[in-house]
């Protein structure tokens, strides 16, 4: 069940973020046609492009966190074994998921609940929708780290039994 649960949130990220990484390049290329070729840049897509880039980055780094391939100092790890090594990694996951919550879902839902009177310059929508990511990944990167606490947990249940 929870290989399931994680391949389809592996999937569903992947996907947006090959979507959106899509858009920027298509959009990347139409900007650099309208202003050389036509020479009138478009400046709708270049707001676009700006919030799309911040999306993309962040929904990568939920899928870096999500698939543990996010930048990590080993150094610690390494030199533990076996019930060492797993608790090591059990605090550091505990720790990803204590700054998911207070920062990425806590402050973000702050952050985009003080910023949706704000509203782009050319595009003119709330800044709040731009800042949305940040609430939508920390409970992407909380779902992920229980799914992998709870892999933890039946792998200490595997140890014991052996």
């Amino acid at each position: 069940m929870v290989d399931k649960i994680k391949l389809i949130l592996d999937r569903t990220i992947l996907g947006v973020t090959s979507l959106f990484t899509f858009v920027l390049v298509a959009g990347a290329l139409w900007q650099v046609t309208s202003r050389y070729v036509l020479g009138a840049p478009s400046t709708v897509t270049g707001e676009l492009l700006r919030f799309l880039l911040v999306w993309t980055a962040i929904l990568g780094a939920t899928y870096a966190f999500g698939t543990n391939q996010h930048l990590a100092i080993t150094f610690l790890k390494e030199k533990f074994k076996g019930k060492s090594r797993l608790s090591i990694r059990i605090i550091n996951d505990l720790i990803i998921l204590a700054f998911a919550i207070l920062i990425m879902f806590k402050g973000g839902i702050e952050v985009v609940s003080i910023t949706m009177s704000q509203t782009t310059p050319i595009l003119n929508i709330p800044m709040g929708y731009v800042y949305s990511i940040l609430p939508i990944s920390g409970i992407l990167i909380v779902i992920y780290k229980l799914l992998l606490l709870k892999e933890y947990q039946q792998e200490m249940q595997q140890r014991e039994e052996v």
